[in-house]
């Protein structure tokens, strides 16, 4: 006999039908799911077959992409020096321009976020997918923005109210592109939510910045396992926590 009283737990299992699966945002909100960041791991872990080459090839594509978009910028600011603008307003003109480019390509990584929720659920998985998500380019500015902002003078307010709203909002640009969110409504449910779990939210963050570090050393070879492990172990806390939903399973 099931016990009533306890705490619900997300369910996680194969989904076969497209349908929504995982927590649901009013339980991450009051603390009432059941997350083991360890777990997750472990089950991140056993589910990389498969998985590590759509997600290099996704992040390869990333970078290239991220590569020949900053290097628009270097045209402008020569461009400016050639027709009589100083140094100092080129470069601040092609630093402005750098960092519209750096939002407009953010779609991708939240793509990439979305392939591990799908390869979780034993979706399908291509590495172009992560180029569809480009109609959320407003609410992803805007929402990037008021973070930057915030954690900015969080930061000015002896670091550690920062730190927390770094970590706080870890999830909301997921929830504008996943969800379909505004702005302020995905930093505030990434924030609250995450506040119930926060500690063991950032352990687990330390923990893979540590394992990256360290994959790396070795001539950058351990990264093709700690990349697409890292990927999908966040994609899997995500969808414990919040869920994710038929379209972003559907076929």
């Amino acid at each position: 006999m099931s016990n009533i009283y306890a705490a619900p737990e997300a369910e996680l299992s194969n989904n076969a039908s497209g349908e929504r699966v995982g927590g649901n945002i009013e339980d991450a909100i009051a603390g009432n799911i059941e997350i083991s960041m360890t777990a997750t791991m472990g089950d991140a872990w056993r589910k990389l077959k498969g998985f590590k080459t759509v997600c290099l090839l996704a992040s390869l594509l990333y970078i290239a992409l991220a590569i020949v978009a900053n290097f628009i910028s270097f045209p402008v600011i020569f461009g400016l020096v050639a027709i009589g603008a100083d140094e100092t307003s080129a470069g601040l003109i092609g630093s402005l321009l750098q960092m519209i480019i750096s939002i407009a390509i953010l779609p991708v990584i939240i793509g990439i976020h979305i392939l591990g929720m799908r390869h979780a659920e034993n979706k399908s998985t291509t590495s172009t997918a992560i180029f569809g998500y480009f109609n959320k380019i407003p609410g992803l500015f805007l929402c990037y923005f008021v973070m930057i902002i915030l954690i900015m003078i969080g930061m000015a307010l002896l670091v550690l109210p920062g730190i927390y709203l770094m970590i706080g909002y870890m999830f909301s640009m997921h929830l504008v592109v996943e969800k379909n969110m505004p702005a302020w409504r995905a930093l505030e449910t990434s924030r609250k939510a995450l506040t119930r779990v926060w500690f063991r939210f950032f352990g687990l963050y330390l923990l893979i910045v540590v394992i990256n570090l360290l994959a790396a050393i070795p001539l950058f070879i351990g990264l093709i396992w700690t990349i697409p492990w890292s990927v999908l172990t966040m994609s899997m806390v995500y969808t414990r926590l919040f869920g994710a939903e038929a379209h972003t399973l559907a076929d």
